[in-house]
């Protein structure tokens, strides 16, 4: 397992994920005011669009079938397994 670069769009903020941490957890290490409220992903807050790249969850995956349609990320349980490009409109620096 390695570190994973994340990029979110529009406003190209940049961290690093390292093995083992969700997207949430990493963002929020380093300082970015990245919305949450359960960790649970039942209230979306955290929920971004994959541009690129991939993501695992631990079961039981909570990710219906539409959002896979739509590239829905719940970054407070999404582990990255690649380097990824996130769209969130609400992330700033």
């Amino acid at each position: 397992m390695s570190n994973h670069r994340v990029t979110v769009l529009p406003s190209g903020v940049t961290f690093e994920v390292t093995a083992g941490q969700t997207i949430l957890d990493a963002a929020l290490a380093h300082g970015i005011d990245f919305p949450f409220r359960c960790r649970q992903g039942v209230c979306t807050s955290c929920v971004c669009r994959l541009k690129s790249g991939t993501v695992h969850y631990l079961p039981p995956e909570p990710v219906a079938d539409i959002d896979k349609t739509m590239n829905f990320t719940y970054c407070c349980l999404a582990y990255p397994d690649s380097d990824l490009v996130l769209q969130h409109p609400f992330i700033r620096g």
